[in-house]
């Protein structure tokens, strides 16, 4: 049986801001307090490695779970998978190598307004053993409620900041529009002169977010009407679009972009 705990919470942020938070993995282990990330699938390798020998990341993760007390704690390894991007959910889940323990979260989100989004929040949580449930301390719909009014709700409600209020140090340094082609030729001059920096890029039903860091794209999210894409999804779907396009290109402290992307 599924056991699953459901909250929602209104942010004083547009919709885009938020996806920028709920589709980093690495965000969204931190925020959940129990998921710590160790290596990432690669594709070109076929295997899992840590960051500085990635190439070409997948949304699969190997990780640390994390339970009990700082005096009691307990760690399992484990797998994560996300994020699993549809219409109007952003989904994570994972379990233990053992397969004892499976979670998985879901995050939906409604539009108020251009600055406001209802997020709603539904985690299940399930264990098989009463070994762990010993070591949590709490019923498996005990747990999936601590993860959402423990971790992700106060987050939501004392830390979050929408992307601008945190680019404070961006400087634009390039712009153009027009012809996709003249917009994405001018894209493709801009990056490799890039040491730190954002570049938006808009066309209709389509919003664009690019981060490079040392003349290298690292991450790409594209909003397409109300459907999300990452990663090389994300970048193939914008030097293919067609119609017209207008961007601008951001320099940013490299301190600043690292605090932006993993903070």
């Amino acid at each position: 049986m599924k056991l699953m705990y459901r909250n929602e919470i209104v942010i004083n942020a547009n919709r885009s801001s938020v996806l920028g938070v709920l589709t980093n993995p690495f965000f969204i282990s931190g925020i959940s307090g129990h998921v710590g990330i160790l290596r990432v699938k690669d594709k070109q390798k076929g295997d899992y490695v840590t960051s500085e020998f990635l190439n070409s990341p997948e949304n699969e993760f190997e990780v640390a779970y994390v339970f009990g007390t700082p005096e009691n704690y307990h760690v399992y390894l484990g797998h994560m998978i996300g994020p699993e991007v549809s219409l109007r959910e952003v989904k994570y889940k994972g379990e233990t190598s053992d397969g004892k323990f499976k979670w998985e979260v879901s995050f939906f989100l409604t539009p108020i307004n251009d600055n406001k989004t209802r997020v709603s929040i539904a985690v299940d949580a399930k264990y098989k053993t009463s070994t762990l449930a010993r070591i949590f301390g709490r019923s498996e719909f005990d747990l999936a409620t601590h993860i959402v009014e423990g971790h992700f709700i106060p987050f939501f409600k004392f830390y979050f900041k929408p992307s601008e209020e945190i680019e404070v140090n961006k400087i634009e340094i390039e712009s153009e529009e027009g012809e996709a082609n003249k917009v994405i030729a001018k894209f493709k001059e801009i990056v490799p002169r890039l040491e730190a920096g954002l570049i938006k890029i808009s066309g209709k039903n389509l919003e664009c977010l690019v981060i490079v860091i040392n003349k290298d794209i690292k991450r790409v999210t594209c909003l397409v009407g109300n459907d999300v894409r990452t990663g090389s999804e994300a970048l193939s779907l914008l030097l293919l679009y067609n119609g017209e396009l207008k961007m601008k290109a951001y320099q940013l402290q490299l301190e600043d972009l690292i605090e932006k992307i993993e903070d």
